[in-house]
């Protein structure tokens, strides 16, 4: 029986209607999931959406002739509307804000903002609706660039070099209050604490009042290269030498063919010092000689060039000395038995001048007599 069914027509003929009923199901099953789509499709495009965005304000104007100030840079846009419409406004930002100040001009303004490119379909709420602003007539004048550097952040001992810029002009533009107030442009240079390194810096540029407080003008170019060097504060002093140690009995002259030195420190310790000591010790010094000397360095003074110098030390016997000791020396025992027989000569000689005396006189009378 069974071998008749499989080999009759009817294992054929339900094989046939099986395949037949699973092709109608695929058929009909691809068909809902497009109408689904389809659907889906609808309701996407016939729903609403709301969204808010932030875009630039374009303001139309005279600027060449006018300076104006007040407005925002951005304003809100709330768009409702088509879900579709909402995404496409919202993804490609294709519509503008202006605020049209042609017909203005100088002095303040309410001015209501207005939006083109939105799909009529789609609902706009700008916000602010409108903005104040001040127009004045615009001037343009040139300054020249002032580089501040924060100096507290250099390392101990530096100091800066002259700053080079690449412009050292510029342009400033703006409402005429304002640029008649400038009193200068500066370039502020903000070096990392404890700094070595030369400056190299492209700087943001900042127009100024007398009071330092930055005014509302354009400046072109926008920003300046700074380049300044960094080194050491140095300062050359002329060097004195100072004698030490001085022996008794000699007397000593310091020369040197190092009349200078050039020093390194802290500014504020630099300026203090007008000339350089160098001390040289002479307590083991009794002959002419000379000697390399260490530069003793200050308090903030942290390098010299050169370090050290020779000092050309000549020695002499102090006679000055010698004679006012031999003048204070007491008498010897030689020199006063000198003194005593002197006079013992001088009373010899007086007494045979006596006698002779005596003997002219008598013959003087012998021969009065005889007469």
């Amino acid at each position: 029986m069974m071998k008749k069914f499989v080999e009759g027509p009817w294992l054929y003929r339900i094989l046939a209607l099986f395949l037949a009923l699973l092709l109608f199901g695929y058929v009909n099953l691809d068909e809902i999931n497009t109408t689904r789509q389809t659907n889906n499709n609808d309701t996407q495009m016939l729903a609403t959406r709301t969204e808010t965005v932030k875009v630039p304000l374009q303001i139309n104007a005279d600027t060449d002739r006018y300076f104006i100030t007040g407005y925002p840079q951005k304003v809100k846009v709330k768009l409702s509307g088509p879900n579709a419409l909402v995404t496409s406004a919202v993804n490609t930002l294709n519509f503008r804000v202006i605020g049209d100040l042609t017909k203005l001009g100088p002095g303040d303004h309410t001015v209501k903002l207005k939006q083109t490119g939105i799909n009529k379909d789609i609902k706009v709420t700008i916000e602010p609706k409108e903005i104040k602003v001040h127009i004045e007539h615009k001037v343009t004048k040139q300054f020249p660039v002032q580089v501040n550097v924060k100096k507290e952040n250099l390392a101990a001992g530096y100091s800066l070099g002259n700053p080079k810029l690449s412009q050292d002009v510029v342009e400033v533009s703006g409402a005429k209050s304002a640029v008649n107030a400038v009193s200068q442009v500066v370039a502020t240079v903000d070096p990392d604490e404890g700094t070595k390194k030369d400056i190299d810096e492209e700087v943001l540029l900042q127009a100024v009042d007398r009071n330092g407080k930055a005014l509302n003008v354009l400046i072109s170019p926008q920003t300046v290269n700074v380049k300044i060097l960094v080194q050491m504060s140095k300062k050359t002093l002329p060097i004195s030498l100072e004698k030490t140690g001085e022996k008794s009995g000699y007397s000593y002259s310091l020369s040197s063919t190092t009349d200078s030195v050039t020093v390194y420190g802290r500014q504020t310790a630099l300026a203090k010092l007008t000339s350089l000591p160098v001390s040289v010790d002479l307590s083991s010094i009794t002959s002419s000689t000379s000697k390399t000397v260490k530069v003793a360095l200050p308090d903030n003074i942290y390098e010299s060039t050169p370090s050290a110098i020779k000092v050309t030390i000549t020695v002499t016997p102090d006679t000055t000395n010698t004679s006012a000791t031999s003048t204070v020396e007491a008498p010897s025992e030689s020199t006063a038995q000198t003194s005593s027989s002197a006079p013992v000569e001088s009373s010899s000689s007086n007494s045979q001048s006596s006698s002779q005396s005596s003997s002219s006189e008598s013959s003087k009378a012998n021969t009065d007599v005889n007469q």
